[in-house]
């Protein structure tokens, strides 16, 4: 009997935990969706909504590790109304339509009008990532809802450093407009001593509302990239961004003074992102076109273009090893859930050559544009060089054939264009491409 008393005792105990700890953990809201944006709108506060599967492994881990933990539930249970949504559900239907739900788990916090003010998906061990994301999400709704008295105060605190650092953060969190946002940082800007620009608060509001290259704050970066760069580990992603957006500004105004000022500052980059020199040729050509200097484009290519020919077969496979490493490690450093996208094995396949695929690419295009725009034979001569060197390193898309025999066809190199068009032509079969394309492929052909 005693021995009954002790298990039974024993079995009361575990079972008055759980019961514990689910009342210490995140709790959600048992009514409809109407029901808690109702509930929304009479309390202020934001709707916590996580929409998972029973098959996502990191929805299952996130309701077994993190949603029962105390600290979860003190934050969430507070702040928010808590909600949840199974995808493959007809709500979780409704759900993915509606919020563009496309990995599991989601977590969206809405506000009582149904608008999501902030999103963010995953797994993660650590609770208090999780508890970052609630911060994340408060910061940014009260920060709305306050926005029309900050904008109210700007004329008669411009001159209070602090408030406008924390104004222009606001401005570019809720993607204000490009003119207010440069106004009100280079007004800031020209206030600060050398010693405020090191603060890194500061500074990282400095960086995220660079817009253009035609700004104070842009060149002093530019010129103190070391010092950026031990706290923003993304500088080269961002400048380049900046640079690259600055060229394709002043291609769509057209703008050459902005054009110049970009291209000036392109060189200037430090370690650089793979892709970004191909970028800002890419896009320093199509600047040249819309502003009809042809023969720019046609004189300067060749100096790129050169450089990539240079780089032998084991520095592109040095480069697509480093880029696929960098591809894959937010997969084996447990940042993002393989399983959550769609087809990785193909993905994971794809990264390994990704590279000298886009190289490929890049080297095409270039040879396409000479072939509709040059008509000097060495330059077209040069352009078979770079589209011959395409097929090389990407063999199986048939449409770099087609350049390189068009290419063949205008140097007077009519066998090798006839036998390229045919490759062309076999592989697009292969592929089982359109009858449409495969016409257009045989006529180009007969023409020869």
């Amino acid at each position: 009997m005693t021995k009954i008393k002790i298990i039974l005792c024993c079995l009361f105990t575990f079972f008055s935990l759980s019961v514990l700890a689910q009342k210490e953990g995140l709790r959600f809201f048992r009514g409809s969706w109407l029901k808690a944006i109702e509930e929304a709108k009479k309390s202020k506060k934001l709707i916590f909504v996580n929409v998972y599967t029973d098959w996502s492994e990191s929805s299952q881990r996130m309701k077994e590790e993190i949603f029962p933990l105390k600290m979860v539930g003190d934050k969430y249970n507070a702040q928010f109304i808590n909600y949840r949504v199974d995808g493959d559900w007809q709500e979780g239907e409704s759900f993915n339509n509606r919020y563009q739900v496309e990995v599991y788990p989601t977590y969206l916090y809405i506000n009582g009008d149904g608008v999501v003010v902030y999103r963010s998906s995953g797994y993660r061990e650590d609770p208090l990532w999780f508890i970052s994301l609630a911060d994340t999400a408060l910061y940014i709704h009260e920060a709305r809802q306050a926005m029309p008295a900050w904008q109210a105060s700007y004329p008669d605190r411009k001159n209070d450093k602090e408030f406008v650092r924390e104004y222009l953060n606001r401005l570019i969190i809720f993607e204000m407009p490009s003119d207010t946002i440069n106004m009100v940082r280079d007004q800031f800007f020209s206030q600060l001593s050398p010693s405020e620009l090191k603060d890194t608060a500061t500074a990282s509001v400095l960086l995220k509302s660079l817009i253009t290259v035609t700004s104070p704050a842009f060149e002093h970066i530019m010129a103190n990239q070391a010092f950026y760069k031990g706290f923003a580990p993304e500088l080269s992603l961002t400048l380049g961004s900046v640079i690259i957006n600055s060229i394709m500004k002043a291609t769509a105004s057209p703008d050459d003074d902005l054009f110049r000022k970009a291209d000036a500052f392109s060189s200037k980059l430090e370690d650089p992102l793979p892709r970004y020199p191909y970028l800002v040729f890419l896009y320093r050509n199509e600047y040249y076109l819309a502003t009809k200097q042809i023969q720019r484009m046609i004189d300067r290519s060749p100096v790129f273009m050169d450089s990539i020919c240079r780089i032998g077969e084991e520095g592109f496979r040095l480069r697509d090893q480093q880029l696929f490493e960098q591809i894959m490690r937010p997969y084996t450093s447990g940042e993002q859930d393989s399983t959550q996208v769609e087809d990785f094995p193909y993905l994971k396949e794809s990264a390994r050559s990704y590279y000298s695929k886009y190289t490929a690419s890049v080297m095409n295009k270039a040879a396409s544009l000479f072939l509709q725009h040059a008509t000097d034979v060495k330059d077209l001569r040069k352009a078979c060089v770079w589209a011959a060197r395409s097929v090389d390193m990407d063999m199986y898309n048939y449409a770099y054939y087609t350049t390189l025999s068009q290419l063949y066809a205008k140097v007077g190199m009519r066998r090798e264009a006839v036998s390229t068009m045919e490759a062309a032509i076999s592989l697009a079969k292969q592929q089982r491409v359109p009858e449409t394309i495969l016409s257009i492929y045989k006529d180009a052909l007969k023409a020869l």
